[in-house]
């Protein structure tokens, strides 16, 4: 009985490669990058789901990975960048680059042409490692619980050990993760009022997606669980990741990576990789869990990820305020500079003296008549008004609604790993200098200072001009109906009652020409020495503005460009650069914990083909405990046919006395039909691809199954699904994915431009959950399992 079809997809472009397609587990999406070097997300029925564009015109995708929940994809660019993207829409969450360090050492080198290879999310599951190696002792059947640093039994039962410790870490947990800003209310998202947004922007261009940037960044349930990312890049760098944004270091490994694999309830993560002289070797990273599932580091990592998420925040705030000063001035301008020069060439005066005449003495002269009623007028004057009302409000609302309240949250994790770093300022726990999160206050504290200036500032300008604004429509009135005429006295008797003289001559001489907020708004970043600037210079340049109200060039002793001290663009640089330093001293300390990771040289021929590498745990063979076994499929290039699995222990498992059993001599199978290509579908089964060339020099396709015993033994399973039935059909890659309940096999062929997807759960025989069916393995090694799965 064949396989029942699922989907078949025709595809408009074919995939770029067959290695960047990602199956996303639990909803079901298939992620395919395509040769316009975008990701286009399908549904399993086909329909398009969303898009993910391109970096820019010249980058290319080169890695592609779902994480294991569905809430994040990953994609890698061949500028070196990598985008976090949400799982639902294709929302940026973050991003990164795997060139970070060389090029802020300008080393050039290998270094500058790394590429992101791979992705691998792991969320490893709560509790203490056991003997082997294993979170929570998986298969641990004998009543051993947690052992003390010196592996003794702390008080003789070890159920009682393990409550105890984990109530104690519960409750430590419990209290050093609370957290202050939940009863805050949620950040708004950030109007770009018409700017091209760059990553940022897209991050908080909605509330919706503000809300999935800021949801991302919090807490998980205080379980002790670890969620890790390790990003493998092409110049043999393994970058670790918590919680998809917190660097934790890197490690070298040999060659370029070309697989990952890694399991919930083993420490290790194993990577397949290849030299230049096309040699594979089999690296292993122990991540050390229990330090990364502690309570500090696990508010390290948390507050780590707020500072870089609320930074962002703050600074596509300030690029939307830059923003809308610079577009709400772009039309008056027009209109002044349009005056200034008919005055400039009929030797008239300047206009400032000009409307300062006409608005103390009511007389117009002839040119500022015609451009009242001609140029201005009654349209013009509208659109003036309106943006430049836009502006201030816009600019209002941002400071108010946006920067204000995101400084606050700075603030507070920032604090938070001030008073950690103080208080483990003695010791190895936290190495990060207390003073460099001292420095970020110092940032924040004078960006807060000023965007307070600046809200006062914007206030008083909006009064200024709209009383500006309300005389300029009179005079308009005015010189329409003419002055000196009835009409026109009318008008003027009527309106000056209500006119602000003292605002609009203010606005007119002061402001009109050139608003305060220049000052404020105008990019010093690129000319202020950053060393230069601090929060008592900050505080003395902005009182010195008050005492000048705001004229005077400001002079401030040892400073180059005083200017730069209230520039809010100049001030987010000196904030990005404190957090930078900071972030990458706890980087430095983290990565300590990181150890070399070990690798294997895998003896086989260059022109093998590894078509999978899973990481299993299953119970140790003397009925002992568990153990994490690495297995690796290989397509030997002789025969087409022999299917080969290499089993290496991993992770503390190297050490047990069961070495013997893991020689270079893997276990081979040879199948009846040339094998295409191979895929681990559970932990006892694997799916192959296999095709047969027939008299009439045609071949037919079919997937069949392959099972794997205990000690790697693969012995022969039933055939699933005969391929002859899909006319036109032909595939060249597999791919398994899934959940409970729910196994697919989406078979790709026809060039890249087709898919077939196969349900593997609708037969009997796969209506028992793997797990189960891997214990009645474990317990029952003669073969009797085979009879009670199916």
């Amino acid at each position: 009985m064949p396989l029942p079809i699922l989907s078949e997809k025709r595809l408009p472009h074919a995939i770029a490669a067959l290695e960047l397609v990602a199956y996303c587990d639990p909803h079901d999406l298939v992620a395919i990058a395509t040769p316009a070097h975008d990701v286009v997300v399908y549904r399993i029925s086909g329909h398009v789901a969303f898009t993910v564009k391109r970096r820019d015109a010249e980058a290319e995708v080169t890695a592609l990975e779902w994480k294991g929940d569905g809430g994040v994809l990953g994609v890698g660019w061949s500028d070196g960048g990598y985008g976090l993207y949400a799982g639902e829409g294709g929302k940026l969450l973050g991003r990164g680059s795997a060139r970070a360090e060389v090029e802020e050492d300008e080393l050039g080198g290998l270094g500058d042409e790394a590429v992101v290879r791979r992705f691998r999310w792991m969320r490893f599951c709560g509790g203490g490692i056991g003997k082997a190696g294993l979170i929570g002792g998986v298969g641990d059947d004998d009543g051993e619980g947690d052992f003390s640093a010196d592996g003794n039994d702390i008080f003789g039962d070890g159920k009682r050990v393990a409550d105890s410790k984990a109530s104690i870490e519960v409750l430590t947990r419990s209290i050093a993760t609370l957290d202050v800003t939940s009863v805050l209310p949620r950040l708004s998202a950030i109007p770009s009022h018409g700017m091209r947004s760059g990553p940022d922007g897209s991050r908080f261009a909605s509330q919706a997606a503000t809300d999935t940037v800021f949801e991302s960044a919090k807490d998980e349930a205080p379980d002790g669980g670890v969620d890790t990312l390790v990003i493998c890049s092409s110049d043999g760098k393994a970058h670790v990741l918590m919680d998809d944004m917190v660097k934790i270091g890197n490690c070298g490994i040999f060659g370029s990576p070309l697989l990952q694999a890694s399991h919930a309830n083993c420490e290790s993560h194993a990577i397949l990789s290849q030299t230049a002289d096309e040699q594979y070797h089999l690296n292993t990273i122990t991540l050390p869990l229990h330090t990364l599932a502690g309570p500090l580091l696990h508010v390290i990592a948390m507050n780590t990820k707020r500072i870089q998420t609320f930074l962002s925040y703050i600074t596509q705030t300030i690029h939307c305020i830059t923003h809308d000063y610079t577009t709400g001035l772009q039309f008056p301008s027009r209109l002044l500079a349009n005056i200034r020069a008919e005055l400039e060439e009929k030797q008239e005066g300047d206009l400032v003296t000009t409307l300062y005449h006409l608005a103390l003495t009511g007389m117009f002269s002839e040119t500022m008549k015609e451009w009242l009623v001609d140029i201005v007028k009654e349209t013009n004057h509208k659109r003036w008004d309106q943006a430049v009302n836009t502006m201030y409000t816009n600019i209002q609302q941002h400071l108010f609604v946006h920067l204000k309240p995101a400084l606050d949250r700075l603030s507070i994790a920032t604090t938070i790993l001030r008073r950690y770093a103080r208080y483990h300022e003695d010791s190895s726990a936290f190495e990060v200098p207390s003073e460099l999160f001292t420095k970020m206050l110092d940032g924040i504290d004078s960006l807060r200072i000023v965007s307070q200036d600046l809200l006062l500032v914007v206030m008083d300008e909006q009064r200024e001009f709209k009383a500006f604004s309300k005389w300029l429509r009179v005079m308009i009135d005015i010189g329409v109906a003419g002055p000196g005429t009835k009409s026109g006295d009318e008008t003027e008797a009527k309106e000056n009652p209500n006119l602000e003289y003292p605002l609009l001559l203010k606005y007119v001489e002061h402001t009109m020409l050139k608003s305060k907020l220049a000052r404020f708004l105008e990019d010093k970043s690129a000319l202020s020495e950053l060393s230069e600037m601090s929060y008592a210079r900050t505080c003395e340049a902005v009182g010195k503005l008050h005492e000048s109200n705001g004229n005077d060039d400001l002079q401030i002793k040892d400073v180059q460009d005083a200017n730069a001290l209230v520039s809010l663009p100049a001030l987010a640089a000196y904030l990005s650069e404190s957090v930078r330093v900071a972030l990458e001293r706890v980087t430095g300390w983290q990565s300590k914990m990181l150890t070399p990771p070990t690798s294997i040289h895998i003896p086989t021929d260059p022109e093998t083909r590894v078509p999978d590498l899973q990481v299993h745990v299953q119970a140790s063979l003397d009925g002992r405990g568990s153990r994490a076994v690495t297995r690796i499929l290989l397509l030997p290039p002789e025969t087409r046919h022999d299917l080969l699995l290499y089993s290496y222990p991993t992770g503390a498992d190297a050490r047990s006395p069961h070495e013997d059993l893991f020689e270079d001599q893997p276990s081979t199978y040879r199948h009846r039909l040339e094998v295409l290509n191979a895929k681990f579908h559970s932990p006892n089964k694997i799916l192959v691809l296999g095709r047969q060339q027939t008299d009439s020099d045609g071949a037919t396709y079919a997937v069949n199954e392959v099972r794997v015993s205990a000690d790697g033994n693969m012995t022969p399973g039933p055939s699933l699904h005969d391929l002859n039935a899909h006319r036109g059909f032909v595939p060249e890659s597999m791919m398994v994915g899934g959940r409970e309940g729910k196994r697919v096999c989406l078979l790709f062929g026809n060039g890249g431009k087709m898919w077939v997807a196969l349900d593997l759960v609708s037969l009997g025989r796969y209506t028992e959950v793997d797990e189960p069916a891997q214990r009645i393995e474990l317990d029952n090694d003669d073969g009797e399992d085979d009879e009670m799965i199916e």
